[in-house]
Parts: C-alpha cells; sequence; structure tokens
C-alpha cells in the first residue's frame, strides 16, 4: 500500500515482532526507537531552530522536482517543509553510529541539518553530500562551520552530472541516504549508481517513500533488485539491507 492510512493498518511497532534475525531485531528493538540523548543532539537541534526562525531570503532552484528556473524563498519556510524532523533524523544517527560507518553518502543537502547528524556520529567518516542549490549549499555550510563539523564534502551541482563523477573516489559505502529527485527514474538510477558500491553490511536509506507515486514505485523497484535482501518500511522512509545471510522480506515498522 502506497498510502500512510496502508501502512499503518499494516505496519508494527518497534517491538520487533516477526523480525527473526538478530542483528535485524537488534535495529527494530533497540535502535529505531531509542530515547536516549547523544552529545550532538541539543546542538544540532539549536541550528534547526535558528533556521525556522531565519527571515533571509535565496534563490532556490529545486532540480528534485524538475524546477528549472531559481525562486526566492524564505529560509524558514524551506525549513518547515524541507528538514528532516528531528525523530527521523535521530534514527539516521543512530544507524551510522551502530554501523561505524566510515564512508557516507547523502543525496538532498538542503539547509544541512541531517547531514549535521550523519557527520556527528564520527569524526573520522567521510561525508559525501550532494545539492543541487548553492545558496542552501552556503546556508549548509554555514552551519556546519557553527558546530565544528569538519568531516563533510559537499558537492555542488546537478546530481545528474556530479553524482557518476565523484562516486569514482569511493570504495564501499557504508551508509547512504536519498532525498533528492523525487522522481522514479531518478531515484532507480541514483541507487544503481550508490549499490555498485554496497558491502554486505551496508544500509541505504531511502527518503520520501510515500510522497507521490513516482517514488513508491520506485521503492518498490528498489525493493525487487536481485542484491536487496531485508528492507524495512518505516512510513516515511525505507532502509535496504544487502547482506545475504538475511531473509529476502520486508518488514513494516512504524517509529
Amino acid at each position: 500500500m502506497c498510502s500512510y492510512a496502508g501502512f499503518y493498518l499494516r505496519s508494527g511497532n518497534t517491538k520487533g515482532y516477526g523480525v527473526h534475525s538478530p542483528y535485524l531485531f537488534y535495529i527494530a528493538r533497540a535502535i529505531l526507537p531509542e530515547t536516549g540523548r547523544y552529545y550532538c543532539y541539543d546542538e544540532i537541534e539549536s541550528l534547526r531552530t535558528e533556521l525556522l526562525r531565519s527571515r533571509e531570503e535565496v534563490g532556490v532552484r529545486d532540480y528534485g522536482v524538475g524546477g528549472e528556473r531559481a525562486e526566492l524563498r524564505r529560509v524558514s519556510e524551506i525549513a518547515g517543509r524541507a528538514l528532516k524532523p528531528m525523530r527521523e533524523a535521530q534514527v539516521l544517527f543512530r544507524l551510522v553510529n551502530m554501523l561505524k560507518a566510515k564512508t557516507i553518502v547523502e543525496l538532498g543537502t538542503s539547509l544541512g541539518v541531517t547531514t549535521a547528524y550523519l557527520a556527528s556520529a564520527d569524526s573520522r567518516a567521510d561525508v559525501w553530500t550532494f545539492e543541487g542549490s548553492e545558496a542552501l549549499t552556503d546556508i549548509a555550510q554555514r552551519g556546519w562551520k557553527k558546530l565544528g563539523l569538519h568531516n563533510i564534502k559537499v558537492v555542488q551541482g546537478n546530481i545528474d552530472e556530479t553524482l557518476p563523477l565523484e562516486e569514482r573516489e569511493w570504495g564501499v559505502v557504508d551508509f547512504a541516504f536519498m532525498d533528492a529527485n523525487h522522481r522514479r527514474e531518478a531515484t532507480v538510477h541514483y541507487f544503481d549508481l550508490l549499490a555498485r558500491h554496497a558491502g554486505e553490511k551496508s544500509i541505504f536509506v531511502v527518503d520520501d517513500i510515500r510522497y507521490n507515486r513516482d517514488m513508491w514505485d520506485a521503492w518498490c523497484a528498489i525493493c525487487g533488485r536481485e542484491d536487496v535482501t531485508a528492507r524495512m518500511d518505516l512510513g516515511s522512509m525505507g532502509l535496504v539491507f544487502f547482506d545475504t545471510h538475511f531473509p529476502k522480506q520486508e518488514f513494516r515498522i512504524r517509529l
């Protein structure tokens, strides 16, 4: 079911019932619902608050929905619509922290709050983040400077052009977060490129899988890939695993 209503009817809670793999059970039972506070949470959330209150205006072209020209928008409006909710962003932090990920790729930097969560798990990790808008890239970098984050490489430009060039620098991508183009063809294409660098322990996250019919179709296509084993449908985003020891099965879990 594509709709959120259908998801809630068919999903379970985070107690992990029906998940038989110990590793996947640990994620469902311990990582997803964890409520503890990590050292970086408060500083990143202070940055979010600052962006939500900002009256600055910037010209933004949104490649992800086929925008042809830049539109003048207030930063607070962008933050209100585009930033990953705190609870979900912190799930990404905990997954990266659990994995001890060394190479992390994010498609869709936006204002850089989710990037900050990804980079804060380990200052020794390399975080590659891709963003089409130069204006948003500038704001994101200002935020990372305030947070003292120095392990982020931002790649600005059309991801269709930049991703194939930058991927040559990677070995195994331990963690990927896809939140850029919301069209089926582009999403599947980006996943194909990233999957060439997936290791057995890698986790890829596809955001906004219920954003529109295109994204749902993209999610279904990704789930059907031969190299994809277990999947976790969390409602707003989907987790993809490549470990051949896992069942080729999808679990629906409410955060």
